[in-house]
């Protein structure tokens, strides 16, 4: 089934999970295989959601340890693929005048000043927005719903914005399609959208909207930072997406949860 085998080649891409492909796998084939990008998010926030409720359990309700153990164990499964590009968008945009500036910036492997603060207020912001929800089996569909929103946001980044270089893994993996963007957001829609009604029951609407808009509103933001900046879409400017987006997503979701009675 095609997608079973875009979800691998997802988890190959976007995590350090024992997946295999049984041979090289073509540009064209990777591309393809985005749709079911939204797969890698679920992954990754169950791996954060049971990480949160067995620290909940072993430390005595410690909200803040379980979210701190539940965020480390989501940078280990994907080997911090998106907070290394997440630190070097910020360290190129932050450090370079001209476009060509900041990619070379970019592509040194050495984390700058920019690349550290904003990394690290990005961790911290994301612990305690997890911490928030207190409920641990609340937190941890909300780590689903976050990460699946935010490899679908990812996905729309990629389909309308064309790579700012030649080379690198953005440009490897290549522009999926607007029909392979509309099936990551109807997938992405059903993960987050079921997750959403087992976190709030019949709540969900104030939630819904907060964990939309905080994905776009994330997403948004280095998507224009990376076209005015950048000319376009690098694979760091995605991992940043991916983080940005998350965290957005988290924010409107706790923002929201007060007026609920949460």
């Amino acid at each position: 089934m095609r997608l079973i085998d875009d979800a691998r080649i997802c988890l190959i891409f976007f995590t350090r999970l024992p997946v295999t492909w049984p041979e090289d796998l073509p540009r064209e084939r990777i591309t393809r295989a985005f749709q079911a990008a939204p797969i890698a998010g679920l992954v990754t926030g169950l791996i954060g959601a049971l990480t949160y409720g067995l620290a909940m359990w072993l430390f005595n309700g410690s909200v803040h340890l379980a979210a701190t153990l539940a965020v480390a164990s989501q940078v280990l499964t994907t080997g911090a693929f998106h907070e290394d590009g997440f630190a070097d968008f910020f360290d190129g945009v932050g450090g370079g005048k001209t476009i060509s500036e900041r990619l070379a910036i970019m592509r040194d492997s050495r984390i700058g000043t920019f690349g550290g603060v904003a990394l690290l207020l990005a961790i911290i912001l994301k612990i305690f927005l997890v911490a928030e929800i207190s409920i641990a089996w609340q937190a941890g569909l909300c780590l689903i719903i976050s990460g699946t929103l935010a490899r679908t946001a990812l996905v729309h980044v990629m389909a309308l914005l064309k790579p700012a270089t030649d080379d690198g893994i953005s440009a490897s993996a290549g522009q999926p399609t607007a029909t392979e963007a509309t099936t990551a957001t109807v997938l992405g829609g059903i993960i987050s959208g079921v997750c959403v009604v087992l976190a709030f029951q019949l709540s969900l609407i104030g939630p819904a909207v907060g964990a939309v808009i905080g994905t776009i509103l994330g997403a948004g933001a280095i998507a224009l930072t990376a076209r005015k900046h950048l000319g376009g879409q690098t694979g760091d400017a995605l991992g940043a997406t991916a983080v940005a987006a998350e965290l957005g997503a988290l924010a409107g979701i706790v923002a929201l949860m007060p007026a609920l009675g949460f």
